[in-house]
């Protein structure tokens, strides 16, 4: 046996965590941590930071809930990915990747700056197409950061850390655009604030700097194997064109209702989107896809071809529509051909895994800050302790479980427990919206109610108000539902993440995990118009009961994947074992 091997096998033969330990000095893993926050940045900014600045200035949340559409560019992002699968870029002076996580970088962080200079008020649809713009650079971004991750890893430990270090480094910047947000908007206001996050995105450019270029990225397309050589050339510009022509549909229908909710009076129906072109919308955009490539499978067979180059002579609009199989259908493809009917678990799972808490995402502070339909009106100071410094710790605490805890009993467990929790922890809302009764109670009976009152009261210190230790019990229950909620999100975002990781192939990994990513915020994101709608009808107690329920979609998914794999792992031995005919 060969030195290299040897030690290769030794390694092998380590405790899992120990390996992990390992790969902790690579320079990739301090790279992952700074691109994280790079990628977290400008989603708190327009996500969180913005709707606080909206709240702060008396926008409806039905308003604010319609605004938070914007943030479909993250839920769709798989849309342009196939641009992105091969690593390409003009003028690539570090590499195709990098270069293009750097021109990405700059005008977001230019956008962050030019933000708070607009006027909810008056001008909410320029603070719209101004946010529209970072959602849509931070996206991309998005798949850049995630095809580079994928592509640099070399072993599964080094996919379950970067996983985490990517936890850590975008939680890291909700704790710059939440508590240190909220706390110097006190003080300085909201241009200082997005000033300073804008300066933090220049900063985790140093990520981009020492990050290493994937060695994956210089293998060239044409030498890769492709669907495209074993279909018809009419059917395969067909496919291309109908899935090319369901996309447009869905993004005019999507940007339709954004541009009708910020021009017209009175706005268009969330309720009615939802329920009506939601639907649709998805349907089109990843049922229609979907739906093709297991077609192309089931009648073609489920081995590809080699790649054929386009003849100098073809026309260009057939050698467009040959690039777009290529990017979209070949992803697609080896997926569903690669896991079966388990690619619609894997689905189903990306759509409604995280659904609770994208849903919920957007009206947080609303409920955090405003006074009616049973939110608690705090102020920001206390929100900033509670939500953006305590609960960032319990989040990245979480994260920390998350991963220790896969790192013993593997990903699918730590998966179903994940589902259970998030959708769990939506109970403690709902008895913070009617009181904090059981919340009371619970901290009676543990005793910590004392120690995060006197927590409380160093809140109040810092708030220019003065009155943040009014009611030390509202606050105790504050940060006690944040702790839980945040624990399991935390606990929940590294599990998925290291399973959506661990289900991509690195070849494809530009559309894979932008599509498998993208669902995960798909239905939630197309929900907050309706849920906003219904905390103005019903309140917020009503809606926490929902989503606790919709949870529940997710447990049985995640126990049902977790059979699958079971099953595939127990039939592989026995698949060696059988002899050969």
């Amino acid at each position: 046996m060969s030195p290299p091997a040897a030690e290769a096998e030794t390694r092998s033969a380590e405790p899992r965590f120990i390996r992990a330990l390992r790969a902790l000095r690579d320079r990739r893993m301090a790279a992952m941590l700074l691109l994280a926050l790079a990628a977290g940045l400008p989603y708190g900014a327009v996500l969180g930071t913005l709707n606080a600045w909206l709240t702060t200035e008396n926008v409806s949340p039905s308003t604010i809930g319609t605004l938070s559409l914007i943030t479909l560019g993250y839920a769709f992002k798989y849309l342009w990915s196939p641009a992105f699968q091969t690593a390409r870029h003009p003028k690539p002076v570090l590499g195709p990747r990098r270069t293009w996580l750097i021109s990405l970088q700059l005008p977001i962080a230019a956008l962050l700056i030019l933000l708070p200079f607009t006027n909810p008020g008056s001008q909410i649809g320029i603070v719209a197409l101004v946010a529209l713009g970072v959602a849509l650079l931070s996206a991309t971004h998005d798949i850049v950061l995630d095809a580079w991750r994928i592509e640099v890893a070399r072993s599964d430990e080094d996919k379950d850390l970067m996983s985490a270090l990517y936890q850590f480094g975008y939680r890291a910047a909700t704790f710059v655009t939440g508590f240190l947000a909220l706390l110097l908007a006190e003080y300085f206001g909201w241009a200082f604030v997005y000033g300073l996050i804008a300066l933090m995105m220049v900063l985790a450019i140093s990520g981009t700097l020492i990050a290493p270029e994937p060695e994956l990225s210089e293998a060239p397309s044409s030498a890769r194997e492709s669907y495209q050589s074993v279909l018809p050339d009419r059917s395969l510009m067909g496919y291309s064109l109908a899935v090319t022509l369901g996309w447009a549909l869905a993004i005019a229908m999507i940007s339709w209702h954004v541009f009708a909710s910020l021009t017209m009076t009175p706005p268009p129906s969330g309720r009615a989107f939802v329920l009506e072109q939601g639907p649709v919308i998805v349907g089109l955009t990843v049922l229609l896809p979907a739906g093709l490539a297991t077609w192309l499978l089931s009648r073609h067979g489920r081995k590809p071809g080699t790649s054929l180059p386009d003849a100098p002579s073809d026309p260009r609009a057939a050698k467009v529509l040959r690039s777009l199989f290529r990017a979209i259908f070949d992803p697609l493809m080896e997926m569903i051909g690669r896991l079966g009917w388990g690619a619609v678990l894997v689905l189903l799972l990306a759509l409604t895994y995280r659904f609770t808490d994208a849903v919920w995402g957007a009206f947080a502070y609303p409920f955090y800050l405003g006074t009616e339909y049973g939110a608690i009106n705090h102020t920001m100071a206390d929100v900033a302790v509670a939500s953006k410094f305590f609960g960032v710790l319990m989040t990245m605490a979480g994260a920390a479980i998350g991963v220790v805890v896969i790192s013993l009993i593997g990903r699918m467990p730590v998966l179903v427990i994940g589902a259970i929790v998030a959708a769990a922890t939506n109970l403690l809302f709902a008895d913070l919206s009617r009181g904090g009764m059981a919340l009371d109670a619970f901290l009676d009976w543990t005793r910590m109610g004392e120690p995060l009152r006197m927590f409380a009261g160093w809140a109040a210190s810092i708030s220019p108000e003065g009155h943040g230790a009014e009611a030390g019990r509202r606050m105790a229950r504050l940060m006690l539902a944040i702790a839980g909620e945040n624990l399991a999100g935390g606990f929940a975002s590294v599990a998925v993440v290291a399973y959506l990781t661990s289900v991509v192939n690195p070849r494809f990994a530009a559309v894979q995990y932008a599509l498998l990513g993208s669902l995960t915020m798909l239905i939630g994101t197309l929900g907050r118009p309706w849920l906003g709608g219904m905390i103005e009808n019903q309140g917020y107690y009503t809606v926490f009961i929902v989503t606790f329920w919709l949870g529940g979609v997710a447990v049985v998914l995640s126990i049902i994947e977790w059979i699958r794999q079971a099953r595939q792992r127990w039939a592989e031995p026995s698949a060696a074992a059988a002899p050969a005919e």
